[in-house]
């Protein structure tokens, strides 16, 4: 009896230490969870690491729409990858040929190759690049993640929208506007409020509300200004990330 009360105690402190452990473990990831403006951040790739990896090809329409974010992912991680950039003076090399034989289950705008492994559908491809460039933290944890995802799909629609406005008539695109676009940029102006960011540390949310807000201040500059004092400081921040910025600046980023 002596014993096993001795072995209980045992086994109680040893669980203590060990739980002793985890929580400064977790505080210390906590503390190097990506920082925005700081480089070197998620799970980003290191140059060695980059000679053991194979790249990923990411095929979509070379402007910044739905796409984009996925770009985002992969730069955040320096993640190696190659694009295939259609454009519509290209359209043919999509709809006549690759379409047709790079042997996709789901055919579609954008599609990832990755080996002999391939998907198509925006959202699915986060979710890939998510767990293969070890960058979870952009997802948020437990309830946060929902939030982050609530966000992420509200302004994955919105980039949609502004772009569908922009092929139609001056009334279509006014009507647009004003029942489809602005409340939505609205609900959003009303959820960062004050913050130069949706939640305290880099997540999805930033990713797709950059893109999102980025794509109507460039389509609807004039309508923009009315949201500018709440919009310009999380795209400021989001740009002044050093490897964001560093992008921006180069040829891949279409200006």
């Amino acid at each position: 009896m002596i014993k096993l009360k001795k072995y209980n105690q045992s086994i109680n402190k040893t669980n203590k230490l060990i739980n002793k452990k985890h929580q400064k473990s977790k505080k210390n990831k906590n503390k190097k969870i990506f920082q925005m403006g700081c480089q070197n951040s998620t799970g980003q790739v290191s140059t060695n690491e980059i000679k053991q990896v194979e790249k990923v090809v990411l095929g979509y329409w070379a402007f910044p729409l739905r796409g984009q974010p996925i770009r985002y992912i992969l730069e955040l991680a320096n993640y190696p990858y190659t694009e295939t950039k259609y454009t519509p003076s290209t359209a043919t090399e999509w709809f006549g040929k690759d379409k047709l034989e790079l042997g996709l289950d789901f055919p579609n705008l954008p599609y990832l190759i990755h080996g002999d492994f391939s998907i198509t559908e925006s959202q699915n491809i986060v979710n890939y690049l998510i767990q293969l460039t070890n960058q979870q933290s952009l997802q948020g944890e437990g309830e946060l993640k929902y939030k982050v995802d609530n966000i992420r799909y509200v302004c994955d629609d919105l980039i949609s929208k502004i772009f569908l406005s922009t092929r139609k008539n001056d009334e279509e695109k006014k009507t647009d506007l004003n029942t489809q676009i602005i409340p939505k940029i609205k609900q959003l102006q009303k959820v960062l409020g004050n913050k130069n960011s949706f939640f305290n540390k880099l997540t999805l949310a930033d990713i797709f509300g950059y893109t999102a807000i980025n794509n109507f201040k460039k389509t609807y500059p004039q309508e923009y200004e009315e949201f500018a004092s709440t919009f310009d400081p999380l795209l400021k921040r989001f740009e002044e990330i050093p490897i964001i910025k560093k992008y921006h600046q180069s040829d891949r980023y279409f200006k």
